[in-house]
């Protein structure tokens, strides 16, 4: 009998903070496992960036993702260091220049998973508190310090401290469906 080998897919992990990075940890090594664990999908955060003796990205962490210069000029160094990478971005969505991003990284062949709005704004939405929507502020900015604000209130902690246990609680009343709509390009991975 015939076996078919299968080939690895790698992708090069770059988030824009330790929230993202952690609700993606979660996901593929807790939630999903696995799914994540059978699949020819591999990540790897191993993307680190020195220029003149500054970290422009330590361990796949952008350390935000600014506005579209500061984030094309990240871009770049990223592209030219790993070039014939493939690249899988989890950025927030609240920023002002978050759309002109996304179209940064489809152009140079890469994956964007944005998370609705923010990551405060989608593990409230995720856990049924019902946060409000961006439209409902004058700004992003007021709408960014409201969900950080709210999930603080909700969880009694900031978003970049969340444990496992604590994503564990956030995701336990969300459904699959659910889940895999507000990460749609990173359940896509598994399917190519």
């Amino acid at each position: 009998m015939n076996i078919k080998k299968s080939f690895k897919i790698y992708y090069l992990l770059i988030y824009e903070g330790s929230t993202e990075f952690n609700i993606f940890r979660y996901l593929t090594t807790n939630k999903f496992r696995e799914l994540f664990e059978k699949s020819d999908i591999k990540f790897s955060n191993k993307v680190e960036i020195i220029t003149n003796d500054k970290q422009e990205v330590s361990q796949g962490n952008l350390g935000g993702a600014g506005n579209i210069g500061h984030f094309k000029a990240k871009y770049t160094l990223i592209k030219d260091r790993y070039a014939g990478q493939k690249l899988f971005f989890i950025l927030d969505n609240d920023l002002d220049d978050s759309l002109e991003m996304k179209d940064v990284i489809e152009a140079g062949g890469d994956i964007i998973q944005f998370v609705e709005y923010n990551s405060e704004y989608l593990l409230l939405k995720l856990s049924g508190k019902n946060p409000k929507k961006p439209f409902e502020f004058t700004n992003l900015k007021e709408f960014r310090i409201y969900t950080e604000n709210e999930f603080k209130s909700q969880f009694g902690k900031d978003a970049p401290d969340l444990k496992d246990s604590d994503l564990d609680i956030i995701f336990a009343t969300a459904s699959y469906e659910d889940i895999v709509a507000s990460f749609d390009k990173l359940f896509s991975t598994l399917e190519i």
